[in-house]
């Protein structure tokens, strides 16, 4: 059975889509089997991250009620044959996703790949709190500073009450001046305060902000992607040490060998 791994994060805007798209290629360039899934109901980005955004027909909501076969939802990437893709529905679903009809979906996409990375909107959103309860690992990535710090306060709190599974934080367009001019908390001070251990740092990249506009992974520069293979190393067990003076923590191996 492979591993459900739900990325979220308190507020729009810190990252998550991106840093899905990254991990989930590190990953199969690693040789894991990686499904992406969208739960951006109604306002999907994980296709045109993967330049997979003419080829939708059938999506997540189709899986999950099944509307078709699990071959015609599942998108394969031209990244990596081991890259796979479901696509969030376009249009806003009245309903939502319920939980019954998302687990059926999630297990069915454990049975095939080794990971099974989760997309998902703030923590504020239902699709979200159902996901996480579901996933065998979470991940909460913020933006350095006050503003993103106190979404992250109050995202880890809402987790922690969710969700039994593991949370582990990520700090994206990490920018050491912040913290050292104290404009932004110290990663291992925030990690120790939310209870959640630093699994990895996103430096701040201008290449990154603008490369993010155009959606697609391929355009991601070099250092950014080198950040997201030593957290895909970390997810997989290896001890990658983080390049800042943090406490150490045991990393789990989420994913088999």
């Amino acid at each position: 059975m492979g591993k459900i791994i739900a990325i979220t994060a308190g507020k729009g805007g810190s990252g998550k889509t991106a840093l899905t798209a990254m991990l989930g290629l590190s990953l199969a360039r690693q040789g894991k089997n990686v499904c992406l899934v969208d739960l951006c109901l109604g306002m999907r980005g994980l296709d045109m991250a993967l330049g997979l955004q003419d080829q939708v027909v059938y999506d997540l909501y189709d899986l999950a009620q099944d509307e078709c076969a699990m071959e015609q939802a599942l998108l394969k990437s031209a990244q990596s044959d081991n890259l796979h893709l479901v696509a969030a529905p376009q249009q806003e679903i009245a309903d939502g996703l319920g939980e019954r009809p998302l687990r059926r979906a999630l297990e069915r996409l454990q049975k095939r790949f080794d990971a099974v990375l989760l997309d998902t909107p703030d923590v504020l959103f239902p699709i979200t709190q159902r996901a996480c309860a579901l996933a065998d690992e979470m991940m909460l990535i913020t933006l350095p500073g006050p503003c993103g710090e106190r979404n992250a306060e109050r995202a880890a709190a809402l987790l922690h009450e969710k969700s039994s599974a593991p949370l582990s934080l990520i700090v994206n367009c990490y920018d050491k001046r912040l913290a050292a001019s104290g404009k932004a908390s110290a990663p291992d001070a925030l990690s120790a305060y939310l209870d959640a251990p630093l699994i990895g740092l996103i430096p701040f990249s201008e290449e990154m902000r603008v490369a993010g506009l155009c959606g697609a992974v391929d355009a991601y520069p070099n250092r950014t992607m080198a950040a997201a293979d030593e957290i895909a190393q970390r997810l997989s067990g290896k001890d990658i040490p983080l390049k800042i003076a943090v406490r150490r923590f045991p990393w789990r191996s989420l994913i088999e060998k």
